[in-house]
């Protein structure tokens, strides 16, 4: 188990380097902050109003989901790093996977953080009265 994330983690960084070579700098950092944004926008942002939870409940399973897919994705690129598969092949095509995986998730969180927010609030439940002449009452002093 500790060569799972040792190797996952060194990927992590060899991964974030490749990003910053084909972005540069501030591009890498953009790219990620809006990887993030959209994640935590279709989770935390659900919390903003009383309403938007319940709009769009699925948003809150986002980066769950995310986390189990980017380690599933890692695992298969060990297993192929193990049956000697070329490293700077299989890079190229993991940190493609990787990168639309992360951008799906970051759109499925922005997406329930707009379908919450544009929903409409429930209304409050309101004090109902019978009519008065739904019930016939025999009642006197």
């Amino acid at each position: 188990m500790r060569g799972f994330f040792s190797s996952m983690f060194a990927e992590m960084g060899a991964r974030r380097q490749r990003l910053r070579a084909a972005f540069g700098d501030r591009g890498q950092g953009l790219v990620e902050f809006l990887f993030l944004t959209g994640l935590m926008s279709g989770s935390l942002g659900l919390l903003m109003r009383p309403w938007m939870a319940a709009s769009a409940p699925w948003g809150f399973a986002i980066p769950v989901v995310f986390l189990a897919g980017y380690l599933a994705l890692e695992a298969h690129r060990q297993r192929a790093l193990a049956k000697g598969g070329d490293s700077e092949k299989l890079a190229a095509g993991f940190d493609w996977l990787v990168f639309l995986w992360a951008l799906a998730s970051a759109l499925a969180g922005a997406a329930a953080f707009v379908i919450a927010w544009g929903a409409a609030p429930t209304p409050a439940p309101q004090a109902w009265t019978p009519p008065e002449s739904a019930v016939s009452v025999d009642i006197s002093p």
